[in-house]
């Protein structure tokens, strides 16, 4: 994309120049290089009108922007009419890839763009172990952890792990009886206190021999064994071993069920005790507290099953022996059993293989269900949780079902319904996932055919109201926007056109505790035509520059189908403005009258000012900071947007001629987030301080737009 004006002083800008003499003839017929210093030859006696080239940005001259072209995509080219020369003002932006982790992109005049350091996030302290949260855009920096146990090593934490090198001794771990070891760290060994372990390995595995439900413990258990499904934090976790004896007689299935008070819990059936490779069934979920496994027809005799829970926890294991039954049918789409409508259907998710690509995520395999409608008819597909701790993943798939596009909608949990509105009538698929191993309940209801409102597609999208709001109303949506931002959700779209190249600012606002998510797409509104897109708590923001002119579509989506609102911030794109010195008040740096985008780094900045949001316990100034000054004729709403900065940000807003001024109520942010600090202020006429700071002395590169609408 290209930063252009056109002006309508060009005529005028040329008559002037053609009547300063010769020198400005000889300027205009000469050819020239728009990203040349464009200095006069030697006719001229080698000397120039043009100002000093000490600002880099500074080209050939030029009587209008089109001249200026540098052929650099990622530079802001014009013709600045006071100099007559070209102005190619880099702009980092255009060439910024969406991740963080691999560093900061950056626009190189005469290059274009080009890649900067990935980011290491290495501050010298050897008892943290750094990383870089893509989902964050953050540096992560967690205490010293390496046998991987959960707790700290206590050279660095004092009281917390005393060998680091053994996931079975922290402070986390009970103290086992006569093993001569300091388990739990408290600096005795077998103390009055100590625990003796029941079931810890396959050598003392508790024997059962009957259905029933068993209480168990994983207190003081270490972690022996390895399967093929665990808790999230294996080298952290528990498990203890159950034998299980099948009587003498028929084959039996050999059904489990695990549970715990909250911790995450893991099961695995094996036919030889710690073998992983000997493993006959397996059940777990990302943080499921009641999972369960199915051994198949297995013969008299004894079986192992390793419990794993993430934190020492009392366990309930019920066992079942049943008569042999196969795995389900019905697992492909050509196999797909029947379903009915109005009638509920009992569905057990044990062992079903992942046959099936679907945008919301399970952690099971699916089962395949045939819909048939005679007539058109909405559709909704209500799934519930009967036994077990995941949630339902229902899908609703075309005839021919197999490949990802046929995936007409899906849906995760109960609190809404699956919803498809005005089906044709014919085939359809039903697919039923879960997030672990449950029994669920589906449902099928239809009703007569409705019609969409125009918002329900991209492709009779109602326009967005531009810089002011759009009240959204997801309660009747189906997920009917394939874009990938935020898939299951109730979705609406919104027509956004742009005359000219401009910079576009979207703020969905949803319910408190309410994940939701904006995007930012081309007409066609699939996968290919999302240009960016921001999932999280309100307010969610996507940000754009220099976005061509043309067509588009704003996508907001919740997870309830709850009233929300969409605000949408246009402007003509503006070169950023590079915030140099900026240390204090005293040097700050003017914001025009309608805004701009600013970009500066606090790295090298002296800690002026405390600000009320920051941490308490920091010292006085806080972090590095520069400010800015923004003066106010009238009231106006000012809206201020960090998104893209590198740090944990502290954006705060003073008001009064003395610099700083006093704080302006409720105008100090922290960016926590992935999208920085965010104000949006009603203020009154006068003079403001916008302090860039960083949270608990957090520094590095920053930007700042600032929008400033009637109030």
């Amino acid at each position: 994309m290209r930063y252009r004006r056109h002006r309508v002083a060009t005529i005028l800008t040329m008559a002037a120049l053609v009547a300063c003499g010769s020198k400005s003839k000889d300027l205009l017929a000469r050819p020239f290089d728009a990203g040349s210093d464009a200095s006069v030859d030697a006719a001229d006696g080698g000397a120039s009108d043009a100002p000093s080239d000490a600002d880099p940005a500074l080209g050939g001259p030029c009587v209008d922007d089109p001249q200026c072209d540098d052929k650099i995509a990622c530079t802001f080219d014009r013709c600045d009419l006071a100099v007559g020369r070209c102005r190619n003002v880099p702009d980092d932006t255009q060439c910024d890839d969406g991740l963080f982790c691999d560093g900061r992109e950056r626009c190189v005049r005469a290059h274009g763009c080009e890649p900067g350091p990935v980011v290491t996030c290495d501050d010298g302290n050897s008892c943290a172990i750094h990383s870089c949260r893509e989902a964050t855009k953050s540096c992560e920096q967690k205490p010293r952890d390496l046998d991987g146990d959960g707790d700290p090593d206590d050279h660095c934490v004092p009281k917390r792990d005393c060998d680091d090198l053994d996931p079975n001794v922290s402070s986390l771990h009970s103290e086992i009886c006569a093993n001569h070891k300091d388990d739990n760290c408290d600096g005795v060994v077998d103390e009055a206190a100590c625990v003796k372990p029941v079931g810890d390995t396959c050598a003392v595995a508790i024997a059962i021999g009957a259905p029933g439900t068993y209480a168990m413990t994983s207190v003081g258990a270490n972690k022996d064994y390895a399967a093929s499904c665990s808790v999230t934090t294996p080298a952290a976790a528990r498990d203890i071993v159950a034998a299980i004896t099948v009587p003498p007689g028929a084959n039996k299935d050999l059904d489990i069920w695990a549970t715990t008070p909250g911790t995450e819990i893991a099961i695995a059936v094996q036919a030889a005790c710690g073998q992983a490779s000997t493993e006959l069934g397996c059940g777990s979920g990302a943080g499921a507290s009641s999972v369960r496994a199915r051994a198949r027809s297995l013969a008299p005799g004894t079986y192992f099953v390793i419990v794993t829970t993430q934190a020492e926890s009392s366990v309930e294991l019920a066992i079942d022996f049943l008569a042999p039954t196969p795995r389900a049918s019905n697992e492909t789409c050509a196999n797909a059993a029947s379903i009915a409508p109005e009638i509920a259907t009992t569905v057990s998710i044990i062992d079903p293989a992942k046959d099936l690509v679907s945008s919301c995520a399970a952690a099971t395999g699916e089962l395949t269900y045939a819909l048939t409608l005679a007539q058109p008819a909405d559709v909704r597909v209500f799934a519930s949780t009967v036994r077990g701790s995941g949630s339902a993943v229902v899908g609703l798939r075309s005839a021919h079902c197999a490949d990802p596009a046929d995936e007409l909608r899906c849906r995760v949990g109960s609190a809404l319904p699956l919803f498809a509105r005005n089906l044709g009538a014919g085939a359809y698929v039903v697919t039923v996932a879960a997030t672990a191993p449950i029994d669920a309940s589906v449902l099928v209801k239809t009703s007569p055919p409705t019609i969409a409102p125009a918002d329900q597609t991209c492709a009779t999208a109602p326009p967005v109201t531009i810089n002011g709001l759009t009240d959204v109303d997801l309660g009747n949506h189906e997920d009917a926007i394939k874009d990938g931002c935020f898939a299951g959700g109730p979705t609406a779209a919104y027509a956004l056109t742009l005359a000219a190249p401009s910079d576009v600012l979207l703020v969905g606002r949803f319910p408190q505790n309410e994940p939701g998510a904006v995007s930012f797409d081309l007409p066609g509104c699939g996968l290919a035509d999302r240009l960016a897109c921001t999932v999280g708590g309100t307010p969610v923001r996507v940000s754009k520059r220099n976005v061509a002119s043309g067509s588009y579509r704003v996508v907001v989506t919740d997870r309830l189908g709850e009233h929300d609102n969409v605000t949408a911030l246009v402007r003509d794109s503006v070169p950023p403005t590079m915030v140099v010195g900026a240390d204090t008040c005293a040097t700050a740096i003017d914001v025009p009258a309608a805004g701009g985008f600013f970009t500066g780094d606090t790295t090298n900045a002296t800690a002026d000012y405390d600000e009320g949001c920051d941490a308490s316990n920091g010292p006085p100034g806080g972090a590095p900071d520069q400010a800015l000054r923004l003066v106010l004729a009238q009231a106006q709403r000012v809206v201020l947007d960090m998104e893209g900065s590198t740090f944990t940000t502290l954006l705060d807003v003073r008001q009064g001629p003395a610099c700083p001024g006093p704080e302006v109520a409720n105008a100090c942010y922290v960016g926590f987030g992935a999208e920085r600090s965010f104000l949006d202020l009603a203020l009154t006429a006068g003079t403001y301080w916008i302090v860039i700071d960083g949270y608990a002395g957090a520094r590095g590169a920053w930007n700042l737009d600032v929008r400033v609408l009637p109030p």
